[in-house]
């Protein structure tokens, strides 16, 4: 059929539009819009995109495009900043989130080893989409606890990118592993060396060329070249396309056009992000909700213990407040955009079985779908919790 594409994005967009209307006015976050769009999209509800083929390609450009904004938005000198947050709160987190679940799922479900380490590899990432938007909407990045969730947040998402590559050596793909990790880690080298030449010399007078003509538009082109160019560059290499992505994204930032390239991109991060969400709740099969509830609230309540006790933890692991403890390890307590990705990959790899990836996908829409309310209102946990606390104290005394 000729313009198949366009017809498809017409339909995506055009539904879309439509459900975040309807979100808006029920005080619905749009992610969850986006996620519902896809699940009524989806190849197991209508027979509208029959080719789950096609749905993966949707999602693997929203996740080029996801990782490529992540990278063009990371700076070291706002690293510098919360420096100590990310390395010391954003590592605690992050392992012992691994160490926690990888542990509790070993002994409930006793799969392999190394399927309990993956599964702690999921449920390390939170959601930065979500949190964030929350967060700048109810002008709460500037607290304590605010400061802290973006300096977790900014670690995982730099952890995703191992997470990615360790994920084959994990499942034994190849023969032998001590050999996969020393190829793995002479092409990070060998990119490492690529990304520093392009980033030092090639890319900035690239684009000091591409300013010469003083064209937005242009300037746009060379950045979208830049960002496929790099992408197919990792993709060669035998790493993936969103690693290229983000590393394209992180050579760009620490250019002197750093910001008109943000300028450019920020009006289509919510498209960018959009097709990555709306592609996820398309993978999603909602009969799976009927089928296997339990499980899912199961599992959603185990996911959301588990992660707000290792955010609390790592919290006063640096010493911080009780408050903050508590408001940070429930505002990021659930399942992160990247964990989608990263849940691919362990399908791709027999990490995860396929019913399992369904429970997965259903547990972090619910979780999802209720973080802005937690987010919004972790300030008022502690104080409340302290109080009940209290009362219960008095009650029995």
């Amino acid at each position: 059929m000729q313009h198949h594409i366009l017809i498809n994005i017409c339909a995506i967009f055009g539904v879309a539009t439509a459900v975040i209307i309807i979100c808006k006015l029920l005080r619905i976050q749009y992610v969850i819009g986006y996620l519902i769009t896809g699940i009524l999209l989806s190849p197991n509800t209508s027979d509208y995109f029959a080719d789950m083929s096609e749905v993966d390609v949707y999602a693997e450009i929203g996740i080029i495009l996801l990782l490529f904004t992540v990278g063009l938005e990371f700076s070291f000198e706002n690293l510098k900043k919360i420096k100590k947050y990310v390395l010391g709160g954003g590592s605690a987190q992050v392992f012992i989130t691994i160490i926690l679940t990888a542990l509790l799922i070993f002994v409930l479900m006793r799969p392999t080893v190394e399927e309990s380490v993956f599964w702690g590899f999921l449920y390390a990432l939170s959601s930065t989409a979500i949190v964030i938007k929350v967060l700048q909407d109810r002008n709460k990045i500037a607290t304590a606890h605010g400061k802290f969730i973006l300096a977790v947040l900014l670690f995982q998402d730099i952890m995703i990118v191992p997470f990615m590559l360790f994920t084959p050596i994990l499942a034994g793909a190849g023969d032998d592993p001590l050999i996969a990790l020393g190829l793995l880690l002479g092409k990070l080298v060998l990119m490492g060396g690529i990304a520093y030449v392009l980033a030092r010399y090639v890319i900035p007078f690239f684009l000091k060329t591409v300013m010469k003509i003083q064209s937005q538009e242009v300037f746009l082109i060379a950045t979208v070249f830049i960002v496929t160019g790099i992408a197919l560059l990792t993709e060669q290499l035998g790493l993936s396309l969103a690693l290229g992505a983000f590393i394209a994204g992180l050579i760009i930032s620490e250019t002197s056009y750093s910001h008109m390239a943000i300028s450019c991109f920020l009006p289509f991060r919510y498209v960018f992000m959009s097709f990555f969400f709306i592609s996820m709740g398309m993978l999603l099969d909602f009969r799976i909700f009927l089928t296997d509830f339990g499980y899912i609230l199961f599992w959603a309540i185990f996911t959301f213990v588990v992660k707000a006790a290792a955010g609390l933890i790592a919290v006063r692991f640096m010493k911080l407040s009780w408050k903050t403890a508590i408001a940070v390890g429930f505002s990021i307590a659930q399942i992160g955009e990247f964990s989608f990705v990263l849940a691919q990959s362990g399908l791709q790899y027999d990490l995860i079985s396929q019913e399992n990836y369904q429970i997965f996908l259903a547990v972090s829409i619910i979780l999802m779908s209720l973080t802005p309310f937690i987010v919004s209102n972790a300030e008022k946990i502690q104080p409340a919790l302290v109080k009940f606390l209290y009362k219960n104290s008095d009650a029995t005394t």
